[in-house]
């Protein structure tokens, strides 16, 4: 039975585990080293459980809690190469780390298949990640993209669970506190999806088979889970909620939900 836990998701941290009680990866660790373990115990998960961290990109919210969770536990690292050189470079992970690029290919580890796609973003490389079960079910994490590229939707078609980012309300953004110029970042190409965006691709990939969905990475200062939700319920319209899809959102920090598929 696949399982993917959603542990921490916003501009604050993000962070989720693809797997089981007997093994998996973390996809991010943006949050402290003892938030992620405590997350993990408390799904009944030790710490030692994750063979490995995929890392999407070198911004504070998705690696704040890299450097120690790696030494603690000693797994392995992946991460696109220009990422692992500036880690290495930054001091941000120790030279002792098995860091193993993603460009190499596809990983198996625990059962678990995983793959990288590019995305656009304001740093030097990032990615999502598409993970496949033994049980022939296929989930992806993508999040931190500006705009929805062939590449991405490729990636995402036929997926059984997406985790896709819904960062931003337009009216909140346009109107908020930001200054200009990261408003402008925000809404480029390189900065992040907003919700009408997110609504687009979820009819899309609703379209093409997926059936599980999960709002992330959601900003806490330009968007509201409730927008997020009646955005992109407005964008699979036709369609019914419990019996033809399910929704849920990732929480900031959620020690609970589990998405089971």
């Amino acid at each position: 039975m696949a399982r993917f836990y959603p542990l921490f998701s916003s501009s604050s941290g993000n962070c989720s585990f693809v797997g089981d009680e007997q093994g998996g990866i973390l996809i991010d660790a943006g949050v402290s080293c003892k938030k992620i373990a405590d997350a993990l115990m408390y799904n009944g998960i030790e710490p030692q459980a994750v063979r490995a961290v995929f890392v999407t990109h070198t911004h504070s919210d998705h690696i704040k809690g890299l450097r120690v969770f790696l030494k603690k536990y000693g797994c392995a690292l992946f991460a696109q190469e220009q990422n692992i050189r500036e880690m290495f470079d930054n001091g941000i992970i120790e030279p002792d780390v098995q860091a193993i690029p993603l460009e190499q290919g596809s990983a198996d580890i625990g059962g678990l298949h995983i793959t990288h796609f590019e995305t656009s973003h304001d740093c030097p490389a990032s990615c999502g990640f598409t993970v496949d079960f033994e049980d022939g079910k296929r989930a992806a994490s993508c999040t931190d993209l500006g705009v929805v590229t062939d590449t991405v939707r490729s990636a995402l078609k036929g997926c059984d669970m997406v985790l896709l980012e819904s960062n931003y309300d337009e009216d909140m953004l346009k109107y908020g506190s930001y200054a200009y110029p990261l408003k402008q970042r925000i809404l480029s190409d390189h900065g992040h999806l907003s919700n009408n965006d997110c609504a687009s691709l979820l009819r899309e990939l609703m379209e093409g088979g997926t059936r599980r969905f999960v709002l992330g990475h959601l900003s806490r200062e330009n968007n509201r889970p409730e927008l997020a939700k009646r955005c992109a319920l407005g964008g699979l319209r036709g369609y019914q909620e419990r019996l033809d899809f399910t929704l849920d959102i990732a929480a900031p920090e959620n020690y609970t939900r589990t998405v089971i598929f």
